[in-house]
């Protein structure tokens, strides 16, 4: 009977704890690197590429309630690194190096959003008649339940004049679950040189108020690689 009593105390004790569900995603690229081919070996024009400038930032914040107009507390790089939050509702993270990057996060409780993102681009300018290719390793997982979502997004990007144009080749999850595979994309200039920007991104979202569509966050990865790589440009 005192072992019944003691099992089923443990049991009473045990229930709130397991009750707090934890939202957890993680986004995490590897291996970046560039491919350069020459389309038309007769033009006189050896294919080459120019590098510029970089553009990079790295982040992880925390928002108490949906009405938060800043993250609080919020850790920002515009370098390669690695940052982190800690709070009471859990943790973010993200590290950014030249050919990687990785984010995390853990949430747990009934309220907040915490996100990570990693951003790494360059300016470049292409030879005409040239053909450059972008290559990373991905993966990104996430939990997803009723009201509590753990999103997170991995790709390699190309934009273009003045970044009217976007391409990317990408792995997202929103709906619990998660994939792995080689990311490529490729970019081709015509008859003339051709410049625009180019990188990799990952980053990861946990949410237990609302769960946003999964365009919302096609356009933040989008919107913060213009922010980055117009920020560095309006600095040199």
């Amino acid at each position: 009977m005192k072992l019944l009593a003691l099992a089923a105390a443990a049991l009473s004790l045990s229930l709130p704890f397991a009750a707090e569900a934890q939202t957890t995603a993680n986004a995490y690229l590897s291996g970046f690197r560039y491919e350069l081919i020459d389309l038309d070996l007769n033009d006189g024009i050896a294919a080459q590429l120019t590098l510029e400038d970089n553009g990079l930032n790295v982040m992880a914040g925390f928002y108490a309630t949906p009405d938060s107009a800043t993250p609080d507390p919020f850790h920002y790089l515009n370098a390669e690194g690695t940052v982190d939050v800690t709070v009471a509702a859990g943790s973010a993270a993200g590290t950014l190096t030249p050919t990687s990057a990785n984010t995390s996060v853990s949430l747990q409780g009934d309220h907040g959003q915490l996100f990570s993102q990693a951003l790494w681009g360059r300016n470049f300018t292409l030879t005409p008649n040239s053909r450059l290719v972008l290559h990373a390793d991905a993966h990104v997982d996430g939990t997803r339940e009723e009201t509590r979502a753990g999103i997170s997004f991995a790709a390699v990007f190309f934009t273009w004049d003045d970044e009217e144009f976007y391409l990317e080749d990408g792995l997202s999850t929103y709906q619990g679950n998660s994939e792995t595979r080689a990311l490529t994309v490729a970019l081709s200039s015509g008859a003339e040189e051709l410049s625009g920007n180019y990188g990799f991104t990952t980053g990861v979202y946990a949410t237990v108020t609302s769960v946003p569509e999964p365009s919302t966050y096609a356009m933040l990865a989008l919107g913060l690689a213009g922010i980055a790589l117009t920020a560095r440009r309006k600095r040199k």
